[in-house]
């Protein structure tokens, strides 16, 4: 089996992208997204200003998987909504825009729970910082 496409989200992905997000929260035992909170999956068009994207991996004309990412501090970028899928390909993906960007790392924050999540993390290099009790990893670019 051939891995997933990845490609920008558009407009028409936003059901699908709250839907991963809240499945993996959920089976994480975490509250599903908060609409006063989580602006950004309901309105993908957050994702399309400067220094922010937002990707889906696809099978089979399927949505299965997302990431995204969002500023952070100076230099850095913030991967989040990684759910559902084709992890790998999606980190991969985000880690390689944010080189482009030349940026100088690329943070995450990673509670217990999310199923291969710090699997994928870990196998593209990104490392705990030891704050936030373990769950703050980076990669330096």
């Amino acid at each position: 089996m051939s891995g997933p496409i990845i490609r920008e989200a558009t407009p028409a992905d936003a059901e699908a992208v709250r839907s991963l997000v809240t499945r993996s929260l959920l089976a994480a035992g975490f509250p599903p997204p908060d609409a006063d909170l989580d602006h950004d999956i309901l309105d993908l068009s957050y994702y399309a200003a400067g220094g922010r994207r937002i990707w889906v991996a696809e099978r089979d004309g399927d949505v299965v998987g997302c990431a995204a990412l969002d500023r952070g501090e100076e230099r850095a970028a913030v991967l989040r909504r990684l759910a559902g899928g084709g992890l790998e390909a999606l980190v991969e993906t985000a880690v390689d825009h944010a080189r482009t960007q030349g940026l100088a790392a690329v943070e995450t924050v990673l509670p217990p729970g999310l199923p291969g999540t710090r699997e994928a993390l870990s196998r593209a290099g990104f490392t705990s910082t030891g704050g936030a009790k373990g769950m703050l990893l980076r990669l330096d670019l």
